[in-house]
């Protein structure tokens, strides 16, 4: 029986209001936020290939670019290399990208080539096969380009941040903390109320407790 292979997840923390049920925010840690910061790393021939792909909202339009993208696909002739450069572009940040948790990118890995000719002098590469070199020969001979840096995606392991649900992201720069409150302690509130527009402020709350500390 052949095994099932699980999809990787990545954990969010939701704040939701019941009422409209509406994301208010989220509180999520590196792996979703280095998905989201990856979408910046994208192509734009890359954007238009995925927004086109059925999911939840279905397939989707960018405009004016899936457009361009469709007229490459059905208008358009040309070589199988233009037309991979594209429909298929390569991400520069494809290393950062492949180590992430999620990776919605469905380009394939890429491969590097230089010219057939081994008395080229320009000594250029390619990551698309059959391109032209200056010397105007093709570019077919496969070679291997190994990257010592092991790329580890865009922000810090120990990191949490806050995101909206228009996608602004901040870091998580939320404190939690549990103190005792009395009848006193709800009088000296209601006095701040009076005096200040934000009462439940850390401040207030330590100013409350270095009040009552110092008359016990």
């Amino acid at each position: 029986m052949a095994e099932t292979i699980k999809e990787e997840q990545v954990s969010l923390k939701l704040l939701v209001n019941k009422k409209t049920n509406k994301v208010i925010l989220a509180e999520a840690g590196k792996d979703f936020v280095d998905v989201l910061f990856s979408f910046l790393t994208m192509p734009l021939g890359t954007i238009a290939r995925l927004v086109q792909k059925d999911s939840y909202m279905g397939p989707v339009r960018v405009g004016c670019l899936s457009s361009l993208y469709e007229s490459v696909t059905n208008v358009v002739k040309w070589t199988d290399t233009c037309s991979e450069m594209l429909l298929r572009p390569r991400n520069s940040s494809e290393d950062y990208c492949r180590s992430l948790k999620l990776n919605i990118d469905d380009t394939e890995p890429p491969k590097y080539f230089i010219c057939n000719k081994s008395e080229c002098k320009h000594a250029e590469l390619s990551t698309f096969e059959n391109k032209n070199c200056t010397c105007w020969s093709r570019m077919t001979y496969s070679v291997l380009v190994k990257n010592e840096k092991a790329d580890k995606g865009f922000v810090n392991n120990a990191a949490t941040f806050i995101v909206t649900d228009d996608l602004v992201v901040i870091p998580n720069a939320v404190d939690k903390i549990s103190i005792g409150i009395g009848s006193a302690e709800m009088f000296f509130i209601v006095q701040v109320n009076y005096s200040d527009r934000f009462v439940l402020t850390k401040e207030t709350i330590s100013a409350e407790i270095k009040f009552f500390s110092s008359h016990c």
